[in-house]
């Protein structure tokens, strides 16, 4: 077997035990919402498509290495960053979802930084001429980006849960405060996972 290829084969072996670990997590994710689901804190509260969170993941190594979850809830997706080897974030408006996320990570040995707080940058300014307007996330709440002693701007990867009124006020987010070549990754129940760098320009048609 060639270098390489013992790589690879050695490569695969550690996604499989990845995954099985992850399976387990999102098994104590989903007791945890069986749970408290009907607790004001898990209102709003959004799950996501873990394996499709997963594949995207892994097709994203290599690409940068500081990832950030918007409205990370209990922090599975964050939690699976940081078994993967991102620098791994978390922002939360709901102080109980940050401890419950706390807790998860601890017990599968992540190293997240979970926040509460809002992650809209204070210096984004809504522009109602591109149609940015809030619908049901919170801008009124502290910034948390002071706590994590970061910008948008320093995270490589953001995954994030728009409302469906909502998804070009994310992008114009991240165009306006998120690195140029960042990532947006988009989870909607109806249309699942999408992927988008909003700071980069659009290609001129020849």
């Amino acid at each position: 077997m060639t270098r390489n290829a013992q790589q690879d084969a050695d490569e695969d072996s550690d996604d499989v035990e990845l995954l099985a670990e992850f399976r387990l997590l999102w098994r104590d994710a989903a007791a945890i919402w069986d749970e408290h689901e009907n607790e004001p804190a898990f209102e709003g509260y959004v799950g996501s498509d873990f394996f499709a969170a997963w594949t995207i993941l892994k097709s994203l190594r290599g690409r940068g290495s500081t990832f950030l979850e918007w409205g990370s809830g209990l922090g599975v997706v964050a939690i699976m960053a940081s078994r993967m080897g991102f620098e791994s974030a978390g922002i939360e408006i709901e102080p109980e979802l940050v401890e419950l996320a706390q807790t998860l990570a601890k017990r599968y040995s992540a190293d997240v930084d979970f926040v509460c707080g809002s992650f809209v940058p204070e210096e984004f300014e809504p522009d109602a001429a591109m149609g940015d307007e809030f619908f049901r996330t919170d801008s009124d709440s502290a910034s948390a980006y002071a706590e994590l002693d970061r910008e948008l701007s320093d995270f490589d990867i953001v995954y994030a849960y728009p409302w469906p009124d909502e998804q070009g006020l994310f992008n114009s987010i991240m165009r306006r405060c998120g690195g140029r070549r960042s990532v947006l990754i988009r989870y909607d129940n109806r249309e699942g996972i999408s992927m988008r760098q909003p700071g980069m320009p659009k290609r001129s048609k020849r």
